[in-house]
């Protein structure tokens, strides 16, 4: 049941305004606005090849262009020495106007839009902001017109409280019961009803219960204002984000709150009548639905990406590639006030502090809630993802202790033909011991970013030492390390081990899971300790093979960008492939489980398996905590140099996605660098194989206690030194 508790303290009474004002600001025109929009647009009709760019102003602050809003873009500049806006015709023979600072409005044949919203919505918090919102969808399901929005803006601002100005929307409601539902004698339980049917959008089969109508109704019974019962009906919808009954409810709020906020507040817009301000602003809100604005954005008609008049800075498409340092450092500001997910929370940092852009960028991060972002040199980027090559020895190391161990070896790579294994010790590079901490010259030489060779004395197993020289190469990634069948106990069980989602894994991938489907598996352990993410596509086609016909037709995962990209986040609802990225049937294994080893590097996209896959088979852990990262990139370059701020966060088919702390295993079992991987004595294979023989996690494994509910002993607590490689850790949009 969607219940709240209601606050005891008695509401303020409610302040003088008359019903004109309130009614006009609700309908989203003050007297002005409504006189201005009767004027028609004094421009004459021009041939297409020549538009004419705008007639004379209607008045000293609103500026008229003869074509609908969408033939044009309106850019904000904050810099360069203008402050203001600039209107570009985008039709043939279109010209560009310079709007004068004391215009206010700009008015097309469809819409006008109001200019100063941005800075008022700026004005007060995102909360507020939102508040206000929110009461245009309860009592008029509709979206906020700007003007309307600017105008309770300033009565909140000018001292009405949120409770005061709900009360005043449902006295504006009571005018126009056939539009709202609402009239003055309904009934409570009347009343409750219709809230539940356009705040929560449940009516027909999701209509409330006889309990839930008489838990509401009882609150306004003991005296609590309508306007105030709203309020707390729409707090208590949101508090059901993660139920998986009810989060649809909070879902449908959120996307009509976004694409409310694109409407009213990043565009401005207003109808140029008043019919039109209320009727189609009402469709709009009904074209959204649980899981997509698409259409409403379409009914919307105006997507010009340039603009967001809540934005203080210029667009990132103006900054763009303009490579000198004090350059970049704006395009760095304005890319982040776009797309990132916490851009409300930047604390603005001179940027005359840091010698690089990329240096601003990272000052610039909320840290407080992001470890991810980060900056690399393009090239890199582009070549590891696409093709699998990077500059290296061709090892993966870990810190255990004072110790530098190696976990992996690509095949063919200097540190293969070296015969450096799994578990060998790094004991010195060029003749400098390697201990508990790592200079600059050591990392660099551990970590070299360009064909150098480097001489080491290395440890292998419980053996002597030996000397070693290796020349770092383009090392290309075999992503998919082992594929084998195992039997144990008369089971056959699939093992497999994946490092990388980058394009290049695809293939390998779709021929394991054959593999594994030809020998009619029982089980599958996916051993994903090391993988730290990459393409999200890759970890699609991976899930939908492993689910098989349970995941058919269903939501793999759903992206949430920022308030500014509503129409992203209506976009990019992905459901289970059933083909590759060439349009060919993906084999699937319809296992009823999946055991998945897991590590502190498990990271990302590797974690959108866990994710993905748990609303519809069991999903059982063996491991160690995974990294905790439901949030992702889109890859953006400039001058050279890739930005990866996280841009969206993403959840599974029952909304879930806060696992910030990792997915916790069901056995805790530690890494196990004395054994090959798929080696059936490691320690964490060889838990994952008798959990799935048992049915339970093994009492000891090799002498370390595992499978209870406490981490690993310290000793096997990695150190981490600085990541060579932080674009591993990924979930990548292409």
């Amino acid at each position: 049941m969607l219940s709240f508790k209601q606050r005891s303290n008695a509401l303020s009474a409610l302040s003088v305004l008359t019903l004109t004002l309130i009614l006009a600001a609700c309908g989203g025109q003050d007297s002005k606005t409504a006189a201005n929009s009767a004027i028609p647009s004094a421009a004459p009709t021009a041939p297409a090849a020549a538009p004419p760019a705008q007639a004379a102003p209607v008045s000293a602050d609103t500026m008229v262009f003869s074509g609908r809003r969408q033939d044009y873009t309106i850019t904000k500049v904050t810099n360069s020495g203008i402050s203001g806006f600039i209107v570009s015709d985008t039709r043939a023979g279109g010209t560009t106007v310079t709007l004068a600072s004391n215009i206010t409005t700009v008015q097309f044949s469809d819409f006008h839009v109001n200019l100063g919203v941005g800075d008022k919505a700026n004005s007060i918090s995102a909360t507020s902001l939102n508040s206000l919102i929110d009461l245009y969808v309860a009592f008029f399901n509709r979206v906020p017109d700007a003007d309307g929005l600017a105008y309770w803006i300033d009565q909140m601002k000018a001292g009405l409280s949120d409770d005061q100005i709900a009360d005043s929307f449902y006295l504006v409601a009571l005018q126009s019961p056939a539009l709202t539902g609402y009239a003055s004698g309904m009934s409570n339980d009347d009343f409750i009803r219709i809230i539940y049917k356009n705040v929560l959008g449940r009516s027909g089969s999701t209509a409330p219960t006889a309990l839930e109508i008489d838990y509401w109704s009882s609150q306004l019974t003991a005296g609590i204002t309508k306007g105030h019962i709203v309020r707390a009906m729409l707090i208590a919808a949101r508090a059901y984000v993660n139920d998986p009954t009810w989060s649809w409810v909070p879902a449908l709020l959120n996307n009509k709150l976004n694409v409310a906020n694109y409407f009213a507040v990043q565009q401005g817009l207003n109808y140029n009548s008043l019919d039109d301000n209320i009727s189609k602003t009402m469709a709009i809100a009904a074209a959204v639905t649980i899981s997509s604005t698409t259409a409403a954005l379409d009914l919307i008609g105006v997507k010009d990406n340039n603009l967001n008049l809540a934005s203080t800075l210029a667009t990132p498409e103006s900054l763009a590639n303009i490579c000198t340092v004090d350059g970049k450092k704006s395009w760095v500001r304005s890319h982040l006030d776009d797309v990132y997910l916490w851009y409300r929370d930047i604390i603005d940092v001179s940027p005359a502090q840091y010698g690089t852009a990329e240096d601003y960028f990272t000052a610039l991060l909320v840290r407080s809630k992001d470890r991810f972002s980060f900056t690399s040199e393009q090239g890199s980027i582009d070549s590891y993802f696409q093709s699998g090559e990077d500059v290296s020895y061709g090892y993966s190391l870990v810190r255990e202790g004072s110790k530098i161990r190696v976990r992996y070896v690509q095949p063919g790579s200097p540190a293969d033909q070296a015969q450096i294994k799994r578990g060998t010790t790094l004991v010195s590079v060029d003749n400098a011991a390697l201990g508990s901490y790592i200079n600059d010259a050591q990392y660099n030489a551990l970590y070299p970013s360009k064909s150098e060779s480097h001489s080491f004395q290395v440890q292998d197993g419980s053996s002597t030492s030996r000397n070693v020289t290796m020349t770092a190469v383009t090392v290309t990634t075999t992503p998919v390390l082992q594929n084998q069948v195992l039997n144990v106990n008369g089971k056959k069980i699939g093992y497999m081990v994946f490092t990388d989602h980058i394009r290049t894994a695809e293939s390998p991938l779709v021929s394991s899971i054959r593999k594994f489907q030809q020998s009619g598996i029982d089980d599958l352990v996916l051993d994903l300790r090391y993988n730290g993410g990459g393409y999200l596509y890759i970890a699609n086609e991976l899930s939908a093979m492993i689910g098989g016909s349970k995941v058919t037709n269903k939501i793999f995962e759903q992206l949430q960008f920022n308030d500014k990209h509503a129409d992203m986040t209506a976009d990019n609802v992905s459901y289970f492939y059933d083909t590759d990225s060439n349009n060919r049937f993906l084999p699937t294994l319809n296992l009823p489980r999946v055991f998945v080893i897991t590590g502190s590097n498990t990271c990302s996209a590797s974690e959108s398996i866990i994710n993905g896959l748990t609303p519809f088979m069991k999903v059982i852990l063996i491991g160690d905590t995974t990294c905790g990262k439901p949030y992702g990139f889109i890859q953006t370059n400039n001058c050279n140099t890739a930005y990866f701020a996280i841009q969206f966060a993403g959840v599974n088919a029952l909304a879930k996605g806060d696992y910030t702390n990792g997915f916790t295993p069901a056995c805790y079992v530690p890494d196990d660098l004395n054994h090959e991987l798929g080696n059936v004595s490691e320690y964490r294979l060889s838990a994952a194989l008798t959990y799935a023989t048992t049915g339970a996690c093994p009492t000891i494994v090799a002498g370390v206690t595992g499978g209870v509910a406490a981490p690993p002993p310290a000793q096997f607590s990695p150190i981490v030194d600085k990541d060579p490689r932080p674009w591993r850790n990924i979930k990548l949009l292409k």
